[in-house]
């Protein structure tokens, strides 16, 4: 199935290349950057560990995987309309019960430009309206079975690092960052910025899954600074289109690579 929520940067072009490295006999699936969980949703694996820093999508799943119906029903009493967006965007999302806070995500996330994230310094989302979207934005269904699906998953809203500790022999481990390159990157993302810190943690966390018996595949921007992990492990270059740009002529193919410990 597909996701319930729009994202910026997702992989969603290379799931026929993705799943094709997926196996049931993974004990796991564990994806710390996971965005809409795409390709969670695409394998629906019976076990999984989904982790994210932005704590706002990490507590839409978590709501959506305990109370689906309830915040389905906050959802239908919303208001479509752009005046309306800017009321629920000025809303301060930890002054509101969880299922509201939840369906307020979901809410900004299907009428904002884009379905971008993006925040201010002080960590507030600030992505306007978006004049084009479809005439009816929620798929209230699919958020019931994306409910469903979650049931089967750990939820943590965590650093990445962090997460994949928790990564043991038998498990899968899907890795889409956010790019470093300045040209590339387009928002933030929540109250942090991706580094080359981050990208050298990375590296280092690659080697420890790949020590602990476990499979990976990491799906990054086709750069330099990819070097080191070509060398180490598999690779395999796609291409993709990217979303974000603001007129369809400006989306343009750009290079992926694919970095992999699986034969």
């Amino acid at each position: 199935m597909k996701p319930f929520l729009r994202w910026a940067g997702s992989k969603i072009q290379l799931l026929p290349h993705l799943q094709a490295f997926w196996s049931d006999h993974y004990a796991r699936y564990v994806e710390p950057f996971a965005g809409s969980a795409s390709l969670f949703f695409r394998l629906q694996p019976k076990k999984a560990l989904l982790s994210d820093i932005n704590r706002e999508l990490i507590l839409a799943l978590q709501q959506v995987r305990q109370q689906p119906t309830h915040v389905v029903e906050c959802l239908r009493r919303m208001p479509r309309s752009s005046r309306h967006f800017y009321q629920i965007r000025e809303q301060q999302p930890e002054t509101l019960p969880l299922n509201v806070r939840a369906a307020r995500f979901i809410y900004l996330n299907a009428l904002c430009f884009n379905g971008l994230y993006r925040t201010n310094l002080l960590g507030v989302f600030n992505v306007p309206y978006g004049s084009k979207h479809k005439r009816n934005p929620f798929d209230l269904e699919l958020i019931r079975r994306a409910g469903s699906l979650l049931q089967h998953a750990q939820l943590l809203n965590d650093d990445f690092e962090k997460c994949l500790q928790h990564v043991t022999e038998g498990d899968f481990v899907y890795l889409d960052p956010p790019y470093i390159n300045s040209k590339r990157r387009t928002f933030q993302y929540a109250a942090g910025v991706f580094s080359s810190d981050d990208l050298d943690r990375l590296f280092d966390v690659l080697h420890a899954i790949d020590a602990a018996g476990a499979h990976f595949v990491l799906s990054y921007a086709n750069v330099k600074e990819m070097s080191p992990f070509k060398d180490c492990w598999r690779s395999m270059r796609v291409t993709a289109r990217r979303n974000i740009a603001g007129f369809a002529a400006d989306r343009k193919l750009t290079a992926e690579i694919l970095i992999t410990n699986i034969q």
